[in-house]
């Protein structure tokens, strides 16, 4: 390996990629002491950077057009327990890779969603991780074809990305399952609307657990409506009100979990002797109430780390020099049902 600094000025990571035959990504991971790479290649990097006269300058990298040490997160909402836990695990993980994530909130609004996207294009952010709203704009699906993205929870087919997903069909089955095993035969479902797919998946989940138990749910006892409070406790209030009251209910958003109890409690009923509840997520809180409530756990730890994983697999694929490019990938995973009082027999 030549010792002097490079003919182009100052040295890069690349230059000291180069000089070691490594990847880019790899020299960064090495200089932030990540911790899954061996020690001998840490010591390598780190000789071949003093030798080299390697200052680390990521605002002089960026414009001379590489990449920032940047990876986005794009998001509809922080304040949704789920989705405040997997950015803390994200953050966590692209520390580690050597990279320092930056959230974005867009509300499922399009043209604030395409506005966050260009903005960490134009910070030449290596990577993005989106949760896309359902219809993401042309220009939105433009920009992201030109970067190392995963989508996450969601999909779109007009984004061609890997993704990394939740069996929802299986997480509203299992609950539907869990309370018909039980006795229940008038469950009641609040869940996401049928425009994002999670929203179709779980209510289909829901419907196919009746059906092997040869049953069908009531369609009156069946609403979707968007994953925001507000709409959650109307919904929850509909259910109450209907002429023969639910004597189960299954909440298929963490979001719609908190006013569908907040309702139950305001309409003086008692869980689970009056009305049986599987919630959705598992934060800490649900083994704290009176009585614990069940509910599908979400794997938040995988779909961190698959997540992660993909994404830095497509940013060393990117700065290999003619390196192949695989096809999409997509990984889905299924949540656990976390069986707790709130979920009992119905009275007779």
């Amino acid at each position: 390996m030549a010792s002097s600094k490079p003919a182009h000025g100052p040295v890069t990571i690349k230059d000291i990629a180069a000089a070691l035959g490594i990847s880019h990504t790899t020299v960064s991971r090495a200089l932030n002491d990540h911790p899954k790479l061996s020690d001998d290649t840490k010591a390598r990097v780190r000789q071949a950077a003093r030798e080299l006269g390697y200052v680390l300058n990521a605002s002089g990298r960026i414009l001379r057009g590489g990449a920032s040490p940047l990876v986005g997160l794009v998001i509809p909402d922080i304040q949704n327990d789920f989705y405040s836990a997997i950015a803390k695990r994200l953050a966590e993980r692209c520390r580690d890779a050597g990279f320092q994530m930056v959230l974005a909130i867009t509300e499922d609004d399009p043209d604030a969603e395409c506005g966050e996207v260009q903005a960490l294009i134009q910070a030449r952010a290596a990577g993005i991780v989106i949760t896309p709203s359902p219809a993401p704009l042309p220009r939105t699906v433009e920009l992201l074809a030109g970067t190392p993205a995963v989508q996450l929870i969601r999909s779109v087919a007009a984004l061609a990305t890997d993704v990394v997903a939740m069996d929802d069909a299986a997480a509203a089955h299992d609950a539907a399952a869990h309370l018909l095993a039980l006795g229940h035969r008038r469950i009641g479902y609040v869940g996401g609307y049928a425009r994002i797919k999670p929203g179709r998946d779980r209510l289909r989940g829901f419907v196919k657990a009746h059906a092997e138990a040869g049953l069908e749910p009531d369609p009156d006892l069946v609403v979707q409506v968007p994953p925001r409070q507000e709409y959650g406790a109307e919904a929850m209030r509909r259910l109450l009100a209907a002429r023969e009251r639910p004597t189960a209910v299954v909440i298929g958003s963490s979001e719609l979990t908190i006013v569908a109890l907040a309702v139950i409690r305001e309409h003086g009923l008692s869980i689970p002797s009056d009305i049986s509840v599987v919630g959705y997520g598992d934060p800490k809180w649900y083994e704290l109430t009176t009585p614990p409530l069940a509910a599908i756990r979400l794997p938040i730890d995988a779909l961190a780390e698959s997540t992660a994983g993909l994404l830095l697999a497509r940013i060393d694929a990117r700065d290999a020099a003619g390196g192949p490019v695989s096809a999409p990938r997509r990984i889905r995973i299924r949540p656990e049902l976390i069986a707790r009082g709130s979920a009992i027999a119905p009275r007779r």
